[in-house]
């Protein structure tokens, strides 16, 4: 493979790779976005009259995704949260997000006053310590500057809870059925944008996962010459073909890191390291596979 093949191959690489991250950024940071505009609830957002009707021993083992919030002051800026599994990426511009195991934590709005110990940001509520571990709003100047969210398994007050969850809020420990109600308020209101994106991350994909394919065969287009010529010299069918895909996977781990990273840091506090992984892996992945699984297969066709 020549100079010119190679950069090639190095650029059809990197550019579906960049496409696939991209789109996972775009996701990240369009769900939290969507989210700040909400009041950090989703579309599907429920309420509950009261805790009551659920069996919080029972959260740590059931597999929906999503959290719970409950008012602690009657004004919609302090609240309780509950963490459940892995849910979408809160808007924050500083820090990280709250997990399911964190317990005394805190995300809270810029404008919102904090005290400083050794080291770590501190607010208090009612004689308990919450360390801060995020700055809420996309940008410092948000709607969400003066608002404060706690978690804390033991912090529950009486009052109404919103249940935003993944799938069907009915599968939560205790609920009992028809007790939930949307929430309103212009959190159930799908914008023109919420019916779009969908459809341009869909597209967006299937022309990622189309682009990595062909670029996988034409990629092993341009090594068929060589793998052909080491056959009939005399190579076996299994050292040609690892020979032409090594090399092909060592530059799609220097593409993988590169975009990675790049993902990372133009997400900002909103990354996620897992999901911009698979997005910039998986087409890589996929290149390599169809070149090898073309390459494979032309030398079979020569052995018969």
């Amino acid at each position: 493979m020549n100079r010119r093949k190679l950069v090639l191959s190095m650029a059809l690489l990197a550019l579906f790779s960049a496409l696939g991250s991209g789109i996972s950024v775009y996701t990240t940071i369009r769900t939290a976005v969507s989210l700040e505009g909400g009041n950090l609830y989703s579309a599907t957002a429920e309420r509950l009259d009261s805790a009551d009707v659920l069996d919080r021993a029972g959260f740590d083992g059931t597999p929906l995704t999503g959290r719970l919030f409950q008012d602690l002051d009657g004004s919609g800026h302090l609240r309780v949260v509950r963490t459940l599994g892995r849910p979408e990426s809160l808007p924050i511009h500083e820090g990280r997000q709250m997990r399911a195991t964190d317990e005394r934590v805190a995300l809270v709005g810029h404008q919102v006053e904090t005290r400083s110990d050794e080291g770590r940001q501190w607010v208090d509520y009612e004689g308990q310590a919450f360390m801060v571990i995020g700055r809420l709003g996309v940008r410092a100047d948000s709607g969400l500057a003066r608002d404060v969210l706690l978690q804390d398994r033991d912090l529950v007050v009486d009052g109404p809870v919103i249940v935003d969850v993944e799938g069907d809020a009915q599968a939560l420990p205790g609920m009992r059925a028809g007790a939930a109600e949307p929430v309103g308020g212009g959190t159930d209101q799908r914008t023109n944008i919420d019916y779009v994106s969908p459809i341009v991350i869909l597209c967006g994909w299937g022309l990622t996962i189309f682009g990595a394919g062909a670029s996988g065969l034409l990629i092993a287009g341009f090594r068929r010459p060589v793998t052909a010529l080491e056959y009939r010299l005399g190579s076996r069918g299994s050292r040609v073909l690892m020979s032409s895909v090594l090399p092909l996977a060592s530059c799609a781990g220097t593409v993988f890191v590169t975009v990675w990273g790049v993902a990372l840091a133009s997400a900002g506090a909103m990354r996620s390291a897992p999901e911009f992984a698979a997005a910039a892996g998986v087409p890589l992945a996929l290149s390599i596979v169809a070149s090898a699984g073309a390459l494979a297969a032309s030398l079979w066709g020569r052995r018969r």
